[in-house]
């Protein structure tokens, strides 16, 4: 897994924890719907990288490293 992320890809991690958390299940299609086609590229960069998974349904969700990156990321800024 690579750490290092750009700040744009942060913002889609914490965008897709956020629907997640919401119950929702996007696909990257649901996703490029919201955010625009742009987030592919971050979408793609992101599955390399080891912090997005894709199920059989082409479901998007976050990895286990990255649930727990976003968990401590919230613990450490609060409610």
């Amino acid at each position: 897994m690579d750490f290092n992320i750009t700040a744009e890809e942060e913002a889609v991690v914490f965008h897709l924890a956020a629907l997640l958390g919401a119950g929702s299940s996007p696909t990257d299609d649901d996703v490029a719907e919201e955010l625009g086609a742009e987030v592919r590229p971050l979408l793609q960069s992101l599955l390399e990288k080891g912090w997005l998974v894709v199920n059989e349904e082409r479901e998007l969700t976050l990895s286990v490293i990255a649930r727990a990156a976003v968990a401590s990321r919230r613990d450490a800024e609060g409610p």
